[in-house]
């Protein structure tokens, strides 16, 4: 707020919002979006302007359903169901996919997120679950084999779950990591480091 005040930006309303957005991104306290929704903190980002929006649209290899599907999200205009409830044309404004997704889980279907344009491009879509969960562990291992093939010969470092994600819990019942130090000797220092961290 300093920073602000010495700056004058705070005469500004627009630049008074991005040195608030400077300063959450600095602390890391980014726990709800700044200038309303997720898409309009991205769309204003630093260096970011219409101009770049408005290059991407007028693209002739961009092909013509990316050019549509964009020109809806911008407008606000996207057929989810927050959109038809505006119309009139739907009277519940709750995801039906996180519903279905909750349902055959067998999870509880009450208290639905809103289907937006943004909760359904959000890591919370119920949805997308599957997807995003293949997408992770395809990225583990991709990033764990290009370790291993980087790893030189004098290298100690040696990855224990190359091929598979595990717990503290499971590895300690592989007979290796027993060698090591016991699983109660792991929680003391680790509760000791956590001690002094707070």
């Amino acid at each position: 707020m300093v920073k602000v005040l010495q700056q004058n930006t705070w005469i500004d309303d627009r630049k008074f919002l991005k040195s608030c957005v400077r300063a959450r991104a600095e602390q890391g306290n980014i726990t709800h979006p700044a200038y309303g929704t997720w898409t309009a903190d991205f769309m204003l980002r630093q260096n970011e302007t219409r101009a770049f929006l408005g290059k991407y649209l007028n693209n002739p290899r961009v092909p013509w359903r990316h050019l549509k599907r964009g020109t809806m999200a911008i407008a606000g205009i996207i057929p989810v169901a927050k959109w038809l409830a505006k119309i009139k044309q739907r009277s519940d404004v709750s995801c039906t996919l996180c519903k279905r997704a909750r349902e055959q889980r067998g999870a509880s279907p009450v208290n639905l997120p809103e289907e937006t344009y943004g909760h359904i491009n959000s890591a919370f879509f119920d949805g997308m679950a599957a997807t995003v969960t293949a997408a992770h562990h395809f990225i583990r291992r991709h990033l764990y084999t290009s370790m291993q093939v980087a790893q030189t010969p004098k290298s100690k470092l040696r990855l224990v779950t190359p091929n598979k994600e595990s717990s503290i819990s499971t590895l300690w019942q592989e007979e290796d990591f027993k060698q090591i130090c016991s699983r109660e000797t792991l929680t003391e220092k680790a509760a000791d480091i956590e001690k002094r961290l707070l």
